[in-house]
């Protein structure tokens, strides 16, 4: 997912096709896609055709129980996706479209608003204080029928009074608190810890008419944790354990998977034997 933001994003690799094949035809696959497209070129040899003006593409698979999720993305330029004689132009799409957003399962990346976290010293007091901006940028957003599928749960959940349990990493969690603490585990790009603070800030106030009547049917649970008891964390409280999405290196300096997959001869500056 993180790969496929940069490669969208900060490399403006906007026109794409992809989809799902089985895990033992990815080599052959591969071997296609190489045929067709510049897959396994290096680096100095993806700068050297962009200057050409030349499309610059890349291939990304990650496999998933016997099944392999497959990208193909491309720059502008000839030879791409978004040449007209490209062998995929009729299935090509355009990122940035509308109806063009790549999905991966419950997510979509999306060039949208997120909220940037400043600290800064207050000019009046001198004391430090936070502020928050709007920004454009691409990012992971839960799609709309996974963020509509929640906040059902989370309106079910409130309405029978399930305060639930949240989950470890040996059983998942019940009920507000562990749907609450399930969309905490999500991975937590820009968009999505947007998402995840606004659904928690919905849960807080659906829950808050339900809490006293929690805490009448618990009165043991209220003698042992006192105002904790029925409570869901606090905003503050959420942004404290909320983790952040880190970088995460995908691979060193000299990626050989697809030179592997693919019968590249390095002497043909990257063409197929």
């Amino acid at each position: 997912m993180q790969q496929l933001q940069l490669l969208v994003g900060k490399n403006k690799h906007r026109f794409w096709c992809g989809g799902v094949i089985d895990s033992h035809k990815l080599p052959a696959f591969v071997e296609k896609m190489a045929s067709r497209y510049p897959i396994a070129r290096n680096k100095r040899q993806r700068d050297y055709d962009k200057q050409r003006g030349r499309a610059v593409t890349h291939f990304i698979a990650f496999e998933s129980g016997g099944r392999v999720h497959w990208w193909l993305l491309s720059r502008s330029g000839a030879g791409g996706l978004s040449d007209p004689t490209s062998p995929d132009a009729r299935v090509t799409r355009d990122a940035m479209s509308s109806d063009g957003h790549i999905t991966f399962g419950d997510y979509v990346l999306m060039y949208a608003t997120k909220t940037v976290r400043h600290e800064v010293d207050d000019k009046k007091t001198g004391k430090p204080k936070t502020i928050h901006s709007d920004s454009s940028t691409w990012t992971w957003k839960m799609r709309s029928q996974v963020i509509r599928e929640i906040r059902a749960s989370i309106a079910q959940c409130c309405k029978h009074i399930e305060y639930g349990a949240e989950g470890t990493d040996v059983r998942p969690g019940w009920g507000l608190r562990g749907l609450l603490w399930a969309t905490r585990q999500r991975p937590q790009f820009a968009g999505v810890r947007n998402e995840t603070i606004e659904l928690h800030r919905e849960a807080l106030d659906c829950w808050a008419p339900q809490q006293k009547l929690w805490r009448s049917k618990h009165p043991d649970l209220v003698a042992r944790f006192g105002e904790r008891a029925g409570a869901l964390l606090s905003m503050k409280e959420l942004r404290d354990v909320l983790p952040k999405s880190g970088r995460i290196i995908v691979y060193g300096p000299e990626p050989r998977v697809l030179r592997d997959l693919a019968s590249v001869d390095e002497h043909a500056g990257g063409a197929l034997k």
